[in-house]
């Protein structure tokens, strides 16, 4: 489970800083990465920080323990600046328009 987790932030990481590139590149398809890099970001720190409280146990869900917070934080990238329904769709229609 730990090695997965590794994974999944290291592929978003990665597709983050692509992401970036490209803004950085002035691209015209920056929207379209940019919002697949939105997507799994925020999906991967969403199953990464369940993952660690599921780890934790029942530490998980303490203040005491960071995690608390990081999975609340992760919850809210989900959502704010448009959820992650809407990067799909921005995703899809920018597949379909070709």
């Amino acid at each position: 489970m730990i090695a997965d987790m590794e994974a999944q932030t290291a592929a978003a990481r990665a597709v983050v800083y692509w992401a970036s590139q490209l803004i950085d590149d002035h691209s015209p398809e920056v929207t379209h990465h940019a919002a697949i890099a939105k997507l799994l970001a925020g999906d991967a720190a969403m199953k990464v920080t369940t993952d660690a409280v599921q780890i934790l146990g029942g530490y998980g869900y303490v203040n005491e323990y960071p995690v608390e917070r990081m999975m609340r934080d992760a919850k809210i990238t989900q959502i704010y600046e448009g959820t992650n329904q809407i990067q799909r769709v921005v995703i899809a229609r920018d597949l379909l328009r070709g």
